[in-house]
């Protein structure tokens, strides 16, 4: 699903992180198990199964504006080993495997590429839910760091996505226009609507290949980050 370009110049990208630039799944995984490790608890690899689980109730929420990034922070390891039955500090689980997450990015497929050819052509910016300190390590870890002009993630802008604060804040510090920027990321919710709800251009990055809503509209859709290079 693409338009020409011609007909949007855009002066800016807003990039999601986890999941349109750097696969989280198993980077988590690396850090979950070490985690259990320092621990000394045995580590069961359907222990992660379970903090999956969790997370998407909880990420779900987030992205229902119900709760904020840093409740998910402060309570998925409490949720956790309660549910596991495991005795132990969650404050201290959650801390050193937030520490390890620190140092583990996977790229997703195309996407060092994929940069370099859009950063010749457009300011990029990253527009992320996280820690700021986390995100940058992880991206500096990647390789990737040095295509951004600046950093756009949550517990620095002062709000999370999909609420228009936070898109109101990247667009403020980046100096541009709705009209003048598009939004590249993997979440229908937190990322395309609500890239809708400020005026901004959406290409949704769908590499599962799942159903394309009809309900909510979408400039381009995209399974493939070197895709973009046919319309930017």
């Amino acid at each position: 699903m693409h338009k020409a370009a011609m007909e949007r110049p855009y002066k800016a990208l807003f990039i999601d992180i986890d999941n349109t630039l750097l696969t989280f799944r198993p980077s988590a995984e690396i850090a979950f198990r070490k985690t259990f490790e320092a621990m000394g608890i045995t580590y069961e690899p359907s222990y992660y199964e379970v903090y999956y689980w969790i997370g998407d109730v909880l990420w779900t929420q987030q992205q229902r504006q119900q709760i904020t990034v840093q409740e998910i922070h402060d309570t998925i390891f409490h949720r956790l080993l309660a549910a596991l039955a495991i005795d132990a500090d969650a404050d201290a689980f959650g801390k050193f495997f937030h520490q390890q997450l620190h140092e583990e990015a996977i790229l997703e497929p195309e996407a060092a590429e994929a940069l370099s050819y859009l950063s010749e052509r457009y300011k990029l910016y990253v527009a992320s839910n996280g820690m700021l300190d986390m995100q940058r390590s992880r991206l500096q870890v990647a390789g990737i760091l040095h295509y951004f002009s600046d950093l756009f993630v949550s517990d620095n802008i002062g709000a999370e996505k999909p609420s228009e604060a936070f898109f109101e804040e990247a667009m403020r510090r980046s100096g541009v226009a709705p009209n003048e920027v598009l939004f590249i990321g993997d979440s229908l919710q937190a990322d395309m609507t609500g890239a809708l709800r400020s005026g901004i251009d959406r290409c949704w990055y769908n590499s599962h290949a799942a159903p394309v809503p009809e309900s909510l509209p979408l400039n381009y859709v995209i399974q493939r980050l070197s895709e973009v290079k046919a319309f930017l």
